[in-house]
This record gives structure tokens, C-alpha cells and sequence, in this order.
């Protein structure tokens, strides 16, 4: 059962108890967008003035599972400057940029929106040429299994994860936040969505039938216009050892 108190009710709740002494907080996610679900959480990012470390932590409160992301100023840009450009993922700056402040608008709040902003703008950083081909080598191995897998459960297992790997190697040299999971076709929408309806339509067919074709198409489609397949000639030396 869905709980009866409102996601602003809640979060001004917690503001004036267990984050009393925050400067605010930016409420954020499916609640924000209007599609949560009977099982979406409540997703917060409560902003101090200081904090010794950074933090995140998962509780329930008043019936809403929540997950709370805990920084100050400094923090945040950390975050948004030089862990989010290296992995893909921008989902702090996502949540600021996106969120509702708690208990209000303030200059410190409308900072951190345009910080959130500006890192949202500039992307991630570019996958160097070796990353491409160490992930156009994973990808070629894992369509090779789906050629012709033992059986439908090592098809589906195989399948989940190209799902994943193949658009976030969209993504990436795209020069766009990455996703995973339910936020990969989001994504993709907004990016191509004729694209998106080709990626989708390809895998809602393997997962129904079996049927991989069209899933390799559209991987080799996705690889080609980076050199395509990889496994002739591939080769990377073990890192030397440090005494």
C-alpha cells in the first residue's frame, strides 16, 4: 500500500528532524516527474553546509522507502566535475537540476541548479580509443554467444547484459549521459527516438522468441561506425608490475 503522506509533507518532515540543521533539501526522481509507482522511493539530496563525508543512505519513514544523498557545496562539485564525467552517469547533478527544494528556493539552492546545470551541459568525458575497442572486443564475444546459445536461459542472461552494455556504448560515444536499466529507453527516446523504437522492437523480440537477429543488427549497426565487430588482431598487455 502506497503511503498516505505526500512526498513534500514528508521530505519538510525530515528537514525539521533528521536533517535538522540542513540548508536544504532537493526533493527528486519518479515522485518529481509524476510517475511513481506504488514501489518508487522517495529520492533526496539534503545539502549541509559542511559534512565530514560525503554519504548516502537507505531508511523508511511514514510508509516511503527513501534514499538520501548527503553533501555540501564542495561535495556536490566534486561529484559533478570529476566522478560523473568519468563513469557516464550524471545522476546527482540529474536530481538537483530536476528537484524541488525543500523548505524553498535560495540563492544557495538556484547555485547549486546552475552548477547541476552547467555539468549536465558539458557531458561526459570521451572514451579514449583503447576503451572503445576494449568494449567493441566485449560486445563482439557476447553477440558471438548469442549466435547460437546452449539454451534460452543462457540467451536471456546474455541478452540482459548487451541490453546494458551495447546502449551505454551508444551513449558514450554519443557524448551523452549514460543510463542502465529502465532509464536506458528514456534515454534513447530523448536522444533518437527512432533509434530507441528499432532497440527496443529488437529486444522485446529475443526475450519473446528467442530470436537474435535483429539484436545483432542493431549492435553491428551501433560498433560500425567505430570499426564494427572486433576479434582479429585484438591484443592488450597486462599492466607491468610495481614493486
Amino acid at each position: 500500500m502506497r503511503a498516505t503522506h505526500s512526498p513534500l509533507y514528508v521530505t519538510k518532515e525530515l528537514f525539521e528532524t533528521r536533517y535538522q540543521g540542513a540548508e536544504a533539501i532537493f526533493v527528486a526522481g519518479s515522485v518529481v516527474r509524476g510517475e511513481a509507482t506504488t514501489y518508487s522511493d522517495l529520492d533526496l539530496v539534503v545539502v549541509y553546509k559542511k559534512v565530514p563525508v560525503a554519504f548516502r543512505e537507505s531508511f523508511s519513514y511514514r510508509d516511503w522507502p527513501v534514499e538520501a544523498f548527503i553533501h555540501d557545496s564542495m561535495t556536490l562539485e566534486y561529484f559533478f566535475n570529476k566522478v560523473d564525467p568519468q563513469i557516464g552517469r550524471a545522476t546527482l547533478a540529474e536530481m538537483i537540476a530536476e528537484g524541488h527544494e525543500v523548505p524553498g528556493a535560495t540563492r544557495l539552492t538556484e547555485d547549486l541548479k546552475s552548477m547541476a546545470r552547467t555539468a549536465l551541459a558539458a557531458g561526459p568525458k570521451a572514451l579514449s580509443n583503447e576503451e572503445i575497442e576494449d568494449r567493441r572486443y566485449q560486445i563482439s564475444e557476447w553477440i558471438d554467444d548469442l549466435r547460437e546459445p546452449k539454451n534460452r536461459a543462457e540467451l536471456i542472461a546474455i541478452a540482459s547484459v548487451v541490453y546494458n552494455e551495447l546502449a551505454d556504448f551508444y551513449f558514450r560515444t554519443h557524448q551523452t549521459w549514460t543510463g542502465s536499466g529502465k532509464a536506458v529507453l528514456k534515454r534513447l527516446k530523448k536522444t533518437d527516438p527512432a533509434f530507441a523504437r528499432r532497440f527496443s522492437e529488437a529486444f522485446e523480440e529475443l526475450f519473446a522468441t528467442g530470436q537474435s537477429q535483429r539484436v545483432i543488427d542493431i549492435s553491428s549497426e551501433v560498433l560500425a561506425p567505430h570499426g564494427g565487430f572486433l576479434f582479429e588482431g585484438y591484443r592488450r598487455d597486462v599492466p607491468p608490475t610495481r614493486k
